[in-house]
């Protein structure tokens, strides 16, 4: 049978960790020896005991097994609402929240819910893979913006890309790929160009509780006047090593959330009650201890997997937040996704290309500090 796949599919890429990993196998297959894998953003620390323990207990309640419905619990939206309050001094109203099957889900799910054919969203350049692909399977046109020499927002570059199409704004802040931050007072100077635009923002902010060296990530719903015009995606994944639980939100705008809860309700069937009462736990038991000790075992990675990356030639800051080092590859390197591929091969270390994350991502890689480096010497030799 020809043409089995829907055109939409036919001109997809498959999703670049999904094409890296099957190259690390077939390194490991060839060469007999493990790979240390600096691509990925996968948090590799276990989630605290008194969490683990506390599913356990949630996964035996009567109703567990019941489909949860197709909203937050009220466990939940009263943790969530109360975190907001104690993190950020954000009050959620009603209808200004919703749990996602990971953060994820609602960064793929937006664009069903928000876009029509011909409408643009802009997406930074370099940025998250996610944010292209599914609005270009609805019709929409991706328009890439680029950030600053430093990665950061630069809003008069943005505004030369606007038309008379433009819906909304992708921002991600601390940011995969670049480790990059920025502070509240640039989320205002942001909101008042969306306003004056007229742009809705969806912002990113899964990374919001992996900083460092004293950086405390703000949240584009602490300004004034953000929740007439912006959502917020959280991640559990990052924030409690819950990656594979699949559990995150959304949270500002109530017709975007209305929106996508619509879309959401013909896709899946919300997340589980189990989930949901773990995800309200953590929220309202904080393991300060098990907090600390990541951030500090991650922090120590990044100082010697950063020693270990100047000794290739790379160049980079050292990022304030998030899970990454964007690092710059010597002049005389052409393309980034041949040098990850010879060092793979030669080295056995995989990195991502910085081309995987747009144009502006080509003369860069990404190495992710969320990996065992206990044996990081031997690879780097």
């Amino acid at each position: 049978m020809n043409d089995v796949a829907a055109k939409r599919v036919q001109n997809v890429e498959e999703y670049v960790f999904a094409r890296l990993n099957k190259k690390s196998k077939d390194v490991e297959h060839s060469t007999g020896r493990n790979i240390l894998d600096l691509g990925a953003g996968s948090p590799d620390i276990p989630p605290s005991q008194i969490y683990r323990d506390k599913l356990a207990e949630l996964i035996k309640a009567p109703d567990a097994h019941l489909y949860p419905g197709y909203g937050a619990i009220p466990e939940f939206s009263e943790a969530l609402r109360h975190w907001y309050q104690q993190r950020f001094n954000v009050t959620l109203a009603d209808g200004q929240l919703l749990p996602l099957n990971g953060a994820k889900d609602g960064v793929v799910h937006l664009p069903l819910a928000l876009f029509d054919l011909g409408d643009e969203v802009l997406i930074p350049d370099p940025g998250y893979p996610a944010f292209d692909v599914p609005a270009q399977l609805v019709g929409a046109k991706v328009v890439p913006y680029q950030l600053s020499p430093k990665f950061k927002l630069d809003l008069k570059e943005i505004e030369k890309k606007l038309t008379t199409h433009s819906k909304a704004i992708w921002v991600n802040f601390p940011s995969n790929p670049t480790g990059q931050v920025e502070d509240v007072d640039e989320l205002v100077k942001l909101v008042d160009f969306a306003k004056m635009h007229k742009l809705l923002i969806l912002y990113d902010n899964a990374y919001s509780e992996i900083t460092f060296d004293g950086y405390i990530a703000p949240s584009i719903l602490q300004v004034k006047g953000s929740e007439d015009l912006a959502v917020e995606i959280g991640s559990f994944s990052k924030m409690y090593s819950f990656a594979g639980y699949r559990i995150g939100w959304i949270a500002g705008n109530k017709e975007v959330i209305k929106a996508l809860a619509k879309i959401k309700s013909q896709f899946d069937s919300g997340l589980s009650l189990p989930l949901q009462r773990l995800a309200a736990y953590a929220l309202n038991n904080d393991d300060v201890s098990w907090h600390r000790k990541t951030i500090k075992e991650y922090q120590g990675r990044r100082n010697v997997i950063a020693a270990h990356l100047q000794k290739l030639g790379l160049s980079f800051v050292l990022p304030k937040g998030a899970l990454y080092i964007w690092a710059k590859l010597p002049d005389n390197v052409k393309s980034s996704e041949n040098y990850c591929m010879e060092l793979l091969k030669k080295k056995q270390i995989m990195m991502t290309p910085g081309s995987a994350y747009g144009k502006n991502g080509e003369g860069y890689v990404r190495a992710c500090i969320c990996s065992d480096i206990k044996n990081i010497k031997e690879y780097f030799r």
